[in-house]
């Protein structure tokens, strides 16, 4: 895996049932070699760390809630430690920057770099209520990862069911899947796979200019699709109360009077 850079591709989303749905729009993340960040000094100042900037990169954005002095590094080896596993000297993170500020990573992929593979460390997961929450991978690069669904992210599927994910070889592209199965059968296919670049003013400054160009970021993605599924006949779930001790970051389910009534 390259140790720093942009990374220019998309995501795709399938549904196939109860009722079919597709979409897939066009994304730009980046790769972290955790803790030194001396990569990319030469996209600065368009690429910025804990700093407003056009791209940038905040440390309290990742894993459990502490102040801005404690880098994610530490914040990866503190979870590594709460669930009894060897911490790590250096860190390859996957993920999606702010844009101008501005900007929501629905999923995080840790892999230790000191490991000759660069094995996988952590799949973390942001919902759109505000919560965070990790699934501990296995350290071995080739296999497929299944994991018991425990967090609520999507209002159309309840947490229930197993995740499989999978990483293709880092060959100058990124491509992970993280599939859906429900009582055996596959619900959501999921994938987030594109194009390296080295870090370097150019490479930020296009990544910045097609923020704006678009004018958005994945949250608003995410919002339009939800209504497209109620259209389709699909009701949103009430959010459960978090029960996981692998949730990092939890809020009160909203409650509404209609629900109460029933």
């Amino acid at each position: 895996m390259p140790p720093a850079g942009f990374y220019r591709g998309e995501v795709i989303h399938a549904r196939t049932r109860p009722t079919r749905h597709e979409f897939r729009y066009n994304v730009d993340f980046i790769v972290l070699d955790l803790p030194d960040l001396s990569a990319f000094a030469a996209a600065k100042p368009v690429f910025g760390r804990n700093r407003f900037a056009p791209i940038s990169f905040h440390d309290r954005d990742q894993l459990v809630p502490s102040p801005d002095s404690v880098t994610a590094l530490d914040r990866l080896n503190h979870v590594l430690v709460q669930a009894g596993r060897p911490t790590v000297t250096s860190a390859r993170l996957v993920t999606f920057p702010r844009f101008f500020g501005f900007g929501f990573s629905p999923v995080s992929f840790w892999f230790d770099a000191s490991s000759q593979s660069c094995a996988p460390l952590l799949l973390e997961v942001n919902n759109t209520f505000g919560e965070r929450h990790i699934y501990h991978l296995s350290a071995e690069v080739s296999r497929c990862h299944v994991i018991d669904k425990t967090f609520f992210v999507s209002p159309f599927n309840a947490t229930r069911g197993s995740y499989h994910v999978r990483f293709a070889p880092f060959d100058g592209r990124f491509s992970a899947r993280v599939d859906l199965e429900v009582e055996d059968r596959p619900l959501l296919f999921t994938t987030l796979r594109g194009q390296f670049s080295h870090a370097s003013r150019w490479s930020a400054t296009t990544a910045a200019a097609r923020c704006l160009a678009s004018g958005t970021t994945a949250l608003p993605f995410i919002w339009l699709q939800g209504l497209k599924l109620r259209k389709k006949g699909l009701k949103p779930l009430m959010r459960p109360n978090s029960v996981s001790t692998d949730t990092l970051v939890s809020e009160p389910p909203r409650t509404y009077k209609r629900h109460q009534d029933h």
